[in-house]
C-alpha cells in the first residue's frame, strides 16, 4: 500500500532509530499504529549492522521502510539519515522504547506545527515511570531545548542545518547541539504540553554513565563554540569529574577527560562554529507561553494560539527537604495547573534526602547542602535566610509559602520588606516552653509568633492545633485546617482488586522511629498464627539511624525475617502509592501522649491513613477519639493500642481470616478518598484566596476577619 493511499492518515512520517531492541520496538510500533489518524509511513534505522527480526512489522496498517548502517552511528546519526529519507515535511521522531499516549497524537502534531510555522522542532510532554502522567494542558511555549526521546521535526528546516553528529553515545551533545543550530538559524524550538508521549525507560535509569558526558561536553564546545568559548566545554567536563568522583573513581574519570581531545578531533569534519553572540543568545533564551484552542475544520484538527498572560509566581521556603512533605508537592502541582510558576528553596535534609518530587514543567526545586549541627550550621542557616530573601527580591513572587517553623525568620523579613504576600503552613508545631532553647531557636519562635499574627493565610493540618495556634499568636489572617490527603490523580477511580487467598500483606511507610513503628509490631507478627507479611518503606532520621539494626536483629531473633521486608526509601510517590495498591492493610499506629501537641492531635496531620485509604487498604489506627471519629466512623479501620503486641496479633489474625470484611473496609476508605479525602478539595479554598489576592497591595497586617466554620473548613468533622 502506498503511503498516500492509507485511509484515515495525515502527512506525517515516523522516524525511529533502533539498536538490538526487537521486543521494545515491536511494542512501540503497536502503540503508534493504534493512533487515529495514522502516520503515512514509518522509517526505522537499524544501527551497527543489527538486523530486525523477520516479520517484526508484518500486518501493520502503515508501510515500514528499513534503513541500515553497518557501523554504529548512534541515535543522532540514525535520525539524520531518517530525516533525509522521510517523504513528509513533518516528522515524528521516537526512540525504540517511546510512543504516543494519545490517539490523536499525529493530528495534533500536524496542527501545532502548522500553527507555529517558524518552529523547527517541537517537543511534547514526555512522561517516565518517575514522572507521573498529567492531564493534557492546552498550551505551548517557545523554549531553549527539546526532548530527544520524542519530538516533531520540520524536514525542510533540518535539511539546512549541519544536523546530528553520529556519536554512538551521544548523551549531553545530541539535543543541546541541534538546539543551538536551530536558534542560530533564526528558527524556534517549541514545547507543547497538549501532546503527550511515554518513554518506557527503567525507573530512575542512571545506567547512562557519566563518562560519555565528559567527552561530549568538550566535543560540543569544539564543534560549535568560537575559539574563545572552547574552555567552557572543559570547565563543564571537569565539573562532571568533580561531582562524580566518589561514584566512578578518579582514575577512570581522568582517563575520559584525557581522551576528550582526541575524541573531539575525530569529529573535526563536523565543525560548524557559531559566534559568541549566537551562543550567548541561545543560552539566554527566555520562555514565551501561548494558549491553544483546538477546533475541527473540514474533518481536520486546527489549532489557534494566543499569548498567555504573565504567569503568577509563588516561592516555597522551608529549612528541610520539601519532598518530605507530600502536601507541598500537591499544593505546588495544583498551583502549576492553574498557570502559576513555582519555585522551592530548601535543603538536602537529614534522613529524607532520598525523597524527590516528581518532575513538573512549572515546578523547580532548588536545595542547598545539609550542614551538621554546630557553629557552621548557624552560619549555614543565616545563609539560607539570605538566600530566600534574595530569591523573593529577585524573582518577585506574588506569594511566599513558608512551610516550617525554621522558615519563619526568612518569611518575616520578606513580609516586612513587602516583597510578597505570605502563606504560613505549619506541619509540626513547636513543643515545650523554649526556655532551654539556644538564642537562635528563641528568635525563631518569636519570628514564628509574629508571623502567625501577620501572615495573610494560615494553614495547619489539625483543627485542635489550629485553634491553639490562633489563640497563642492572635492571628489576623484567614485560617484554614487542611488535612494531609493525597492528590486526586493519585487515587484510582475504583479500589484495586486483591486476591482473597494467600498471605495478608501489611504495609507501613513514612519516617521510621520507635514512636511510629515499634519493635512490638515484629513481636505481634511472631505471635500471628495466620500467614501475615509485613512491608516497611521509609527512611530512618539521623537521630535514629541505629534503629534499623535494632529492627533487623529483632526480626531475626523472633524468626520473622522471611515475613518482614524493608524496601528502603522510595524516592517518588507514584511508585510508593503503587506499592500500596498490592497490600491489604496499612499500619497507622503511633504513641499519643500529653506534652506534645503534634502527637496528641495527629488525626488529619498524618498522611499515612489517607494514602492507605486512597489505594483501598483497611487501616489499623490508635484507639484515640479523634482518629476513631475520622476513620472508624466510616467503617474503614480497626483500632489497636500502641505497644500491645498481643492485641495487634489478634487484630491481624482476625483480618487474615475475614478477607471480605477487610476488602469492604478498603472500599469504604477508597470511596471517602475519592469524595472527600483528597488535596484538591482540602486546598481549594486556599488556592481560591491566593488567586483572588495575587494582585492586591502587599501589607504586613490585615484586618481581623470574623471567625466562621467556612474559614476552618474541617472544624465540623472533629467537634
Amino acid at each position: 500500500m502506498e503511503a498516500a493511499q492509507i485511509p484515515n492518515s495525515v502527512p506525517v512520517s515516523v522516524a525511529i532509530p533502533a539498536y538490538r531492541s526487537d521486543e521494545t520496538l515491536c511494542r512501540s510500533l503497536r502503540y503508534i499504529c493504534d493512533c487515529r489518524p495514522l502516520p503515512q509511513e514509518i522509517l526505522i534505522h537499524c544501527d551497527g549492522g543489527w538486523e530486525l527480526a523477520a516479520g517484526a512489522f508484518a500486518g501493520l496498517p502503515v508501510p515500514v521502510r528499513l534503513i541500515k548502517s553497518a557501523e554504529n552511528v548512534g541515535p543522532g546519526g540514525g535520525r539524520h539519515r531518517l530525516f533525509h529519507e522521510a517523504a513528509c515535511e513533518i516528522i515524528a521522531s521516537f526512540d525504540d522504547d517511546s510512543w504516543p499516549l494519545d490517539r490523536e497524537y499525529f493530528a495534533q502534531a500536524l496542527a501545532v506545527m502548522e500553527a507555529f510555522p517558524n518552529a523547527a522542532v517541537m517537543s511534547p510532554a514526555v512522561y517516565l515511570r518517575e514522572k507521573p502522567i498529567l492531564m493534557p494542558m492546552l498550551e505551548a511555549s517557545l523554549v531553549r531545548s527539546f526532548e530527544g526521546s520524542a519530538s516533531v521535526n520540520r524536514k525542510s528546516m533540518y535539511a539546512q542545518l549541519p544536523g546530528y553528529v553520529p556519536v554512538p553515545a551521544a548523551y549531553g551533545v545530541e539535543e543541546a547541539d541541534l538546539s543551538l543550530q536551530i536558534q542560530a538559524a533564526g528558527w524556534s524550538i517549541l514545547s507543547c504540553l497538549w501532546m503527550r508521549a511515554w518513554h518506557d525507560r527503567p525507573y530512575a535509569d542512571h545506567g547512562h554513565s557519566v563518562l560519555p558526558w565528559i567527552r561530549n561536553e568538550v566535543l560540543l564546545a569544539y564543534l560549535r563554540f568560537p575559539r574563545i568559548g572552547q574552555p567552557w566545554g572543559w570547565v563543564r567536563a571537569v565539573r562532571h569529574v568533580w561531582r562524580h568522583r566518589h561514584e566512578v573513581g578518579w582514575l577512570e574519570l581522568l582517563r575520559q577527560l584525557a581522551y576528550s581531545l582526541p575524541h573531539a578531533i575525530h569529529y573535526q569534519g563536523y565543525v560548524r562554529r557559531y559566534s559568541l553572540l549566537e551562543v550567548w543568545r541561545h543560552h539566554r533564551q527566555k520562555e514565551r507561553r501561548f494558549l491553544l484552542t483546538s477546533t475541527s475544520r473540514d474533518g481536520r484538527l486546527v489549532v489557534r494560539l494566543s499569548a498567555a498572560p504573565k504567569a503568577r509566581r509563588v516561592l516555597f521556603i522551608q529549612y528541610t527537604n520539601p519532598a518530605g512533605y507530600p502536601p507541598l508537592e500537591h499544593a505546588s502541582r495544583m498551583l502549576a495547573r492553574s498557570g502559576w510558576e513555582v519555585e522551592f528553596r530548601g535543603i538536602h535534609s537529614n534522613g529524607s534526602d532520598g525523597l524527590e518530587f516528581a518532575p513538573h514543567p512549572r515546578v523547580r526545586v532548588r536545595r542547598i547542602r545539609y550542614q551538621k549541627p554546630g557553629v557552621m550550621q548557624k552560619l549555614h542557616y543565616l545563609g539560607f535566610i539570605l538566600w530566600c530573601v534574595w530569591g523573593a527580591l529577585r524573582w518577585r513572587p506574588a506569594w511566599v509559602y513558608a512551610s516550617d517553623v525554621l522558615s519563619a525568620p526568612a518569611a518575616e523579613i520578606i513580609l516586612k520588606l513587602r516583597l510578597a504576600r505570605l502563606v504560613y503552613h505549619e506541619h509540626d508545631s513547636p513543643v515545650g516552653c523554649g526556655a532551654q532553647d539556644g538564642s537562635v531557636l528563641r528568635q525563631v519562635r518569636k519570628s514564628r509568633n509574629r508571623l502567625g499574627r501577620d501572615a495573610h493565610l494560615i494553614l495547619l493540618p489539625n483543627q485542635k492545633r489550629l485553634d491553639h495556634f490562633l489563640d497563642t499568636t492572635s492571628s489576623r489572617g484567614l485560617a484554614f485546617c487542611v488535612w494531609n490527603c493525597p492528590s486526586l490523580d493519585e487515587i484510582p477511580e475504583s479500589a484495586p482488586s486483591r486476591p482473597l487467598e494467600g498471605p495478608l500483606k501489611v504495609l507501613y511507610h513514612g519516617s521510621i522511629v520507635p514512636e511510629r513503628f515499634g519493635v512490638f509490631i515484629l513481636e505481634a507478627l511472631a505471635l500471628c498464627q495466620a500467614d501475615v507479611r509485613l512491608t516497611l518503606i521509609g527512611y530512618f532520621p539521623l537521630s535514629n539511624m541505629t534503629y534499623r539494626d535494632v529492627l533487623m536483629t529483632e526480626a531475626a531473633r523472633l524468626g520473622v525475617s522471611d515475613r518482614f521486608e524493608y524496601l528502603g526509601t522510595i524516592p517518588q510517590r507514584a511508585e510508593l502509592m503503587a506499592r500500596g495498591s498490592s497490600c491489604h492493610v496499612g499500619l497507622c499506629m503511633l504513641r499519643i501522649h500529653e506534652g506534645d501537641i503534634n502527637m496528641q492531635h495527629m488525626s488529619g496531620a498524618s498522611n499515612k491513613p489517607f494514602d492507605y485509604a486512597s489505594q483501598g487498604l483497611a487501616l489499623i489506627i490508635p484507639p484515640d477519639a479523634e482518629w476513631e471519629r475520622l476513620y472508624a466512623a466510616v467503617g474503614c479501620s480497626m483500632s489497636c493500642p500502641m505497644g500491645d503486641a498481643e492485641k495487634l496479633a489478634d487484630v491481624l489474625c482476625w483480618m487474615a481470616g475475614h478477607r471480605n470484611e477487610v476488602a469492604e473496609m478498603g472500599r469504604r476508605g477508597h470511596a471517602m478518598a475519592r469524595a472527600e479525602w483528597h488535596y484538591e478539595k482540602q486546598f481549594a479554598s486556599v488556592l481560591e484566596q491566593m488567586e483572588e489576592r495575587a494582585g492586591d497591595p502587599i501589607t504586613r497586617r490585615r484586618p481581623v476577619p470574623p471567625r466562621s466554620p467556612q474559614m476552618n473548613s474541617q472544624a465540623s468533622h472533629l467537634k
